[in-house]
């Protein structure tokens, strides 16, 4: 397991633990779990859209960075076409 999924359920446990041996009544303990959990929730809600937004970002870096690539392997193979075909005329005349 990784270290975070072991930190997330060492800090369940212990809340848990905490939770059975409170000395407080059935009603306070139950409102004590449901804040918890919706401070969770609140907390994966958040994580979920820092993961979403962090991947559009690195969605966008890869895409201009396929275009920048394109670009690229664009300008070689004019350069190379120029070159070839400058060569090519360069052994026409000296053939000739």
């Amino acid at each position: 397991m990784s270290k975070t999924t072991n930190v997330v359920l060492v800090a369940i446990g212990s809340f848990l633990a905490g939770i059975l041996l409170a000395p407080k009544s059935g009603k306070e303990t139950r409102q004590d779990v449901m804040d918890k959990t919706n401070e969770l929730k609140e907390k994966a809600t958040d994580t979920f859209h820092d993961a979403v937004k962090n991947v559009k970002n690195v969605k966008h870096d890869v895409l201009e960075g396929a275009e920048s690539v394109k670009d690229i392997a664009k300008n070689a193979a004019n350069e190379t076409k120029k070159t070839v075909e400058n060569t090519a005329k360069e052994v026409k005349k000296n053939t000739q």
